[in-house]
C-alpha cells in the first residue's frame, strides 16, 4: 500500500494538513518572480539539497539529505521533470494517491519533499509586518504600501526585484526610497531558513543589509560584526550558529533583488 493517511498526517507536523500545504505552494506559485527562479528540475533540486541540508558542516542534517535525494531520485524515474509538474500532479489529495499508486512511490515520502521545499527552498508568504521589530517608520511604510494591496514578503519582492521598480514603488507609495530598499531587502532575507524577525534584524543591525551583502561577506569579519552587534544590544548572539547557517544558506539561494 503506497497512501496510508496517517503517516502522511505524520509527515506533514507541524502542517495542519495536506490541503494546507498544497495552498502554501499554490500561493508561492501564483508569483511570476518564483516561477520563474524556483521552477528546478528534479536534477537541480538534487545538486541544491546536497549544498543546502547536505551542507551544514556539522553534518546534522545527513541522514535527511541523504533521505531526500533518494525520493528525488524515485521522482526522476517516475518522469517528474520539474517543480511545477510535481506540484501540479499532487495538487489533491486524490492526485496525491493516483500519482503515489501509479508510480508506486510512497505518499508520505512525496509529502516529505514537498514540506521541504516549504521550509527550505520555495519562498513562503509572510507578512511585512511580521519581518521588523517595533519601528514607526517602517511600520508606517507597511501600512502605505498595504494601502497598495503589498502586504506581504512575496508582494513586495514581486513589485521591487528591480532598482527601477522599487523607485517607482517609493514614488507611486510616498513612503522614502531607503525605506523601500530596507523592507525589500528585509523580504529578500526572509527567504532564508530559520530567518525570523530578530534573525533578520541582527544581521541588518550589523551592517549587511541585503541579502548579497549577507553573501558576499568576509566570513570572520562577518561574525565579528554580528557578535559586536550582540553586545551592543545586550544580547550574547554566540549561542547558537544563526550567523554561520544564514551565511551559508545566503551564498547558495537563488539571488532575486538586483542593485544598481
Amino acid at each position: 500500500m503506497f497512501v496510508n493517511w496517517d503517516e502522511v498526517q505524520r509527515a506533514l507536523s507541524p502542517i495542519k494538513d495536506y490541503e494546507d500545504l498544497s495552498r502554501r505552494l499554490q500561493i508561492s506559485f501564483a508569483y511570476p518572480f518564483v516561477r520563474e527562479t524556483f521552477n528546478f528540475s528534479i536534477a537541480a533540486l538534487v545538486e541544491y539539497t546536497r549544498l543546502s541540508v547536505g551542507g551544514d558542516p556539522r553534518g546534522r542534517y545527513n541522514d535527511y539529505a541523504e533521505r531526500l535525494i533518494g525520493i528525488l531520485s524515485e521522482l526522476q524515474q517516475a518522469k517528474v521533470s520539474d517543480l511545477l509538474e510535481l506540484v501540479s500532479r499532487t495538487q489533491t489529495r486524490e492526485q496525491l494517491k493516483g500519482f503515489a499508486e501509479k508510480n508506486r512511490i510512497y505518499a508520505h515520502d512525496i509529502v516529505g519533499v514537498l514540506k521541504y521545499l516549504i521550509y527550505w527552498f520555495i519562498p513562503g508568504e509572510k507578512y511585512l509586518s511580521g519581518l521588523i521589530r517595533p519601528d514607526p517608520a517602517l511600520s508606517a511604510a507597511i501600512k502605505a504600501l498595504g494601502g497598495m494591496g503589498i502586504r506581504t514578503n512575496l508582494d513586495l519582492l514581486q513589485q521591487g526585484l528591480t532598482p527601477e521598480r522599487r523607485q517607482a514603488l517609493a514614488q507611486a507609495s510616498e513612503v522614502s526610497q531607503p525605506i523601500v530598499d530596507e523592507l525589500v531587502n528585509r523580504a529578500d532575507l526572509s527567504r532564508m531558513p530559520w530567518a525570523s524577525k530578530a534573525t533578520i534584524s541582527n544581521i541588518i543591525g550589523a551592517g549587511y543589509g541585503s541579502l548579497a551583502q549577507l553573501a558576499n561577506a568576509d566570513p570572520e569579519q562577518l561574525y565579528a560584526d554580528f557578535f559586536a552587534y550582540g553586545a551592543s544590544i545586550g544580547k550574547n548572539l554566540k549561542l547558537g550558529n544563526e550567523i554561520e547557517n544564514s551565511y551559508r544558506i545566503a551564498r547558495i539561494v537563488p539571488a532575486l533583488v538586483k542593485v544598481v
